[in-house]
């Protein structure tokens, strides 16, 4: 009798004790085999690895972006003295390794405040807000804005076609109406470099999404010229129709 008492009497003092652990039990992060992230992403790289073996099977492949980008200055045509313009600077080191590259007058659009809308996961309006210019080479001009407000002015200035493209905007939006503002400046020689191609959860609704909606339109097409096998760039080359 005397030991269902003392039970009782123990279970009623220890309870807060167990259900606060259970609690810390329950806020504990989920073990890394039930984490939604990295099921996302190995998703992600498996469509990306499939999209590789049915599109770029014969194409060249490389382990870094400053990799991509060297390959494809080298398969750019820009000896007519063809526009080079990055959108999308941030921090510029892209920009300053592709003016390393060339001669000529690189030109980077972005507007340092950031993504103007929510892109994925992580990366909400404002992601990328740098409160300065970065420092840039020589031959690098830096064109401040939105980009739906500063090249209407830029393509008005000059007349020259696209001879490289390096887009690092993220958003289909952005990538958009990079396409629609410049379609009449890129023609078959023109090399493409976009940042965040694939292999990433939503790749298909992104940059990609925005390149084959104006290859539709515009009745060009590409051959695939390298690809990032650790990352999210690829390189394309525009081919006549």
């Amino acid at each position: 009798m005397l030991k269902r008492i003392l039970k009782k009497v123990f279970l009623v003092l220890s309870s807060p004790i167990r259900y606060s652990i259970r609690y810390e039990l329950r806020r504990q992060p989920v073990s890394f085999s039930q984490s939604i992230e990295r099921e996302l992403h190995r998703r992600a790289t498996e469509s990306a690895a499939d999209y590789v073996e049915k599109h770029m099977r014969n194409v060249d492949s490389v382990s870094s972006n400053l990799e991509l980008l060297t390959l494809a200055m080298e398969k750019a045509d820009l000896e007519s003295n063809k526009l080079i313009c990055e959108f999308g600077v941030y921090s510029g080191r892209t920009i300053n390794h592709i003016a390393s590259l060339t001669n000529q007058t690189v030109y980077g659009f972005d507007s340092f405040e950031g993504l103007p809308e929510l892109w994925r996961d992580g990366f909400g309006k404002g992601h990328f807000n740098v409160n300065v210019l970065p420092k840039v080479q020589s031959n690098v001009v830096l064109i401040k804005g939105w980009f739906d407000k500063t090249l209407p002015s830029f393509i008005k200035d000059h007349e020259e076609s696209i001879g490289f493209l390096h887009i690092d905007c993220d958003l289909y939006s952005s990538t958009r109406t990079i396409f629609e503002l410049l379609e009449h400046r890129i023609h078959p020689g023109c090399v493409i470099v976009f940042d965040e191609y694939f292999n990433y959860p939503g790749w298909e609704e992104g940059e990609y999404k925005a390149f084959h909606e104006f290859l539709e339109h515009s009745g060009l097409e590409y051959e695939y010229i390298g690809y990032n096998r650790l990352h999210e760039q690829v390189a394309v080359k525009i081919k006549g129709s």
